[in-house]
Parts: structure tokens; C-alpha cells; sequence
């Protein structure tokens, strides 16, 4: 009995140590794995609400995602970044038999969320990396798939039986809007629901690199906020507020947390960084307010929102590949430049004193009467030897 305790406690050493080891290696190998590749680049965009009440577009256009449209688009939430932590975080559950790669990172998250705590910035960027890498791979499968099955369209059936009898093996995919620009990503991916505003500095050091931070807002809010500025008491008469309880006013506490914080937070990585590359980007939604019990509307409103996001998502890399093509035409000159150095004192050679001629006229003048001087004098002088003869 003894030996078979001293074997239980000798084999239970090992296995500590392994699963520590083991984390150590997943936890450096979702910090390695290279997100963005030569052959495949994403637009990773952050859509977050300017308040707690335009928050709720992106609920819409949260439900709007659920119908594909675009095919170069997804959509990761709070709610389904959740769902996926309860779903493989927990070890006593039993997991699919092909587990996604790196999925040990849901597991100290679904410890947090089990123990009520906030799971920190640096997990949550683990967490989304780990969801990034999937759609990649999943992106990455697809378009495998289309090009084999486009090769075997192309040239292993005949063209009779391709236009007379069709492909009836092949069920046809959905139709999408395609309206991505040729010479864009391979895909592109929105944040909806995270409100860290150091989560993109964390992201960013993962090798994550966000694009885009859309700030949603709503035409009703807009509308309110210049009546309340237009009106004639100034803004200053005593107006009824509802009472807010405790999740809307910490939702609200979240929001202005992030938006104070967010530019700090870019203008705080170094000078090579890509932070610095973040736009601030923001879009006008149409007011939801009447709209929230009807489906079908909060669909159509969140459809023109998933639409406007794409549009100046395109905008906005088109603005990039001008500014990259203004960078790789600049001409830069180097202006030189003059060195004053110190020597000796030069020599000062007196300046000088300027010579002022007269006019023509005024030396005439001078001359004439220099003249009527001389004659003068002669005159005396005669006038003097003609009475010195006469008294001799």
C-alpha cells in the first residue's frame, strides 16, 4: 500500500509540471502564430456606440450579420466571444473531436466569468486572436474550396454536360451583394460590444493590427442635442430625466471611459507603431428609437448600417492607397545649409567721409565774386602808391 501511494504522488508531479509546460507552449504559440500573411490581409474594424442609447445599432447591425450579405465579411460580439468561452472553457465538458487550436485560452476566462470578475484586457486579447485565427482559417478554406471546385467546373466536365444537364452535386451557394473593392483585403472583420480602450494596444502587440474605430451614431440623438443647444432657456431649464439603474449608468460609465481614453491610447506607442495608423472614423445611423418592437424594421435599419460601415470601410482604404502612392512619389531635397564659423576679426578699413559737388550754378557764383574781391584789392593797392608819390 505504501509504494502504490509514493507511486500516486510520484505520478501526479509529472503531469503538474506537463500541463504547465503545455500552457506555457500554447499560450507562446498563440502569441506567435502570424495573423496577416503576404497572400492574405485583413481589415479588423472596432464599431463601438457613442452612448449607451447608439450602442443598440450595433445590436442591429449584429442581427444584420446573421443573414450573410457580404462574403468577405464577419462579425465577432460580446455575445458570441462569450458563448464561445462557455462552449470551450470548460475542461469536465466533453469538446468536439476536432478542437480548434489554442482553445486552452477560453479556459481562465470561463473562470473569471464563473467567479462574476471582469476578464482582463490582455486575456480578451488573447481570446479574440484565438477567434481571428479561426476565421482566417476558415477564409482560407473557403477560397480553397471555390478554386477546386471552379477547377473541376472547368476541366472535368464537358462543356455539354456543363450547360445542358448542370452541376447536380453541387449545391449552388448563397448570393451575396460582392462589393468589396478589387484591390482590398481578403476579408474583413467587425468588433461589436468590446468597449477596453486598451485593447487595441493589446491587440497591436500580438500582432493584430486594427484599422478602423467607427464610432455609431444615431440621427434622433443628434436631433435632440441641437434642440436642447437651440433652445430659448439656454439649456438651463429643469427637465425631467428617466432613472437609470445600475447596468445602464456603468454602460454609459464604460463608453466615456473608452472615448476619452481611446486617443491616448493610440498617440501612447512608439514612433514606429502602428497605433499611430488607426482612423477615427464616424457614421450616421437612422434613428432606431421607433423601431425596436418591430423585427423586420431593426432588420431593414441594421441593413443600411452594415452597408454605410462597408462603404466608408472602402473609403477609407481608398484614402490609404492614395496617401501610400502620395509617400512612394515624394521626392525629398536636402537644402544645404550655411556654417558660420569663428574667425578672426577682419580687418575695419575706415569709410569714406562722402564728396558732395555743388550745383553748376552755385560754383559760378563763388567764382564771381572770388573775382569782384581780387579787382578790389588791386584797386586799394593803387589808390595807396598814387598818394604816396604825391606826399614824396
Amino acid at each position: 500500500m505504501p509504494p502504490k501511494a509514493a507511486k500516486k504522488g510520484s505520478a501526479k508531479k509529472p503531469n503538474a509540471s506537463g500541463a504547465s509546460a503545455v500552457g506555457k507552449n500554447w499560450e507562446a504559440g498563440l502569441s506567435r502564430a502570424p495573423f496577416e500573411e503576404e497572400s492574405w490581409q485583413a481589415c479588423v474594424s472596432l464599431v463601438v456606440g457613442r452612448s449607451p442609447e447608439e450602442e443598440k445599432l450595433t445590436q442591429a447591425l449584429s442581427v444584420a450579420a446573421q443573414k450573410p450579405q457580404r462574403k468577405l465579411f464577419s462579425f465577432l460580439t460580446w455575445e458570441s466571444t462569450v458563448a464561445k468561452i462557455h462552449e470551450l472553457g470548460n475542461p469536465k465538458a466533453k469538446r468536439p473531436d476536432e478542437a480548434p487550436m489554442f482553445y486552452e485560452v477560453t479556459e481562465p476566462a470561463k473562470v473569471l466569468l464563473d467567479a462574476g470578475d471582469e476578464i482582463p484586457c490582455d486575456l480578451m486579447a488573447n481570446i479574440l486572436k484565438f477567434q481571428l485565427l479561426q476565421i482566417k482559417a476558415n477564409d482560407q478554406q473557403r477560397r480553397e474550396a471555390s478554386r477546386l471546385r471552379r477547377r473541376r467546373q472547368t476541366l472535368i466536365l464537358p462543356l455539354s454536360t456543363r450547360t445542358k444537364e448542370g452541376l447536380k452535386d453541387d449545391v449552388e451557394p448563397p448570393k451575396y451583394i460582392d462589393d468589396e473593392p478589387e484591390d482590398g483585403p481578403q476579408h474583413y472583420i467587425l468588433l461589436l460590444g468590446f468597449f477596453q480602450p486598451h485593447l487595441i494596444r493589446a491587440l497591436d502587440a500580438l500582432g493584430v493590427h486594427v484599422a478602423n474605430v467607427i464610432q455609431l451614431c444615431s440621427e434622433h440623438t443628434q436631433t435632440s442635442e441641437e434642440q436642447q443647444e437651440e433652445s430659448p432657456f439656454g439649456g438651463n431649464e429643469q427637465t425631467t430625466s428617466p432613472v437609470l439603474d445600475s447596468a445602464e449608468v456603468h454602460g454609459r460609465a464604460e463608453l466615456d471611459l473608452f472615448w476619452s481614453s481611446l486617443r491616448p491610447v493610440l498617440d501612447s506607442g512608439p514612433p514606429q507603431s502602428k497605433l499611430h495608423d488607426v482612423v477615427q472614423l464616424s457614421y450616421t445611423a437612422p434613428d432606431l428609437s421607433s423601431h425596436t418592437q418591430n423585427p423586420d424594421a431593426e432588420l431593414e435599419i441594421g441593413n443600411q448600417i452594415f452597408e454605410g460601415v462597408a462603404n466608408l470601410i472602402y473609403d477609407c482604404l481608398n484614402w490609404r492607397l492614395q496617401h501610400q502612392h502620395y509617400l512612394d512619389n515624394m521626392e525629398l531635397f536636402s537644402v544645404p545649409t550655411v556654417v558660420v564659423m569663428d574667425a578672426e576679426p577682419a580687418e575695419v578699413v575706415p569709410t569714406p567721409l562722402p564728396v558732395t559737388h555743388a550745383p553748376r550754378r552755385n560754383l559760378c557764383e563763388r567764382k564771381l565774386h572770388q573775382t569782384k574781391v581780387n579787382f578790389s584789392i588791386i584797386r586799394l593797392l593803387c589808390m595807396f602808391d598814387t598818394r604816396l608819390g604825391q606826399s614824396l
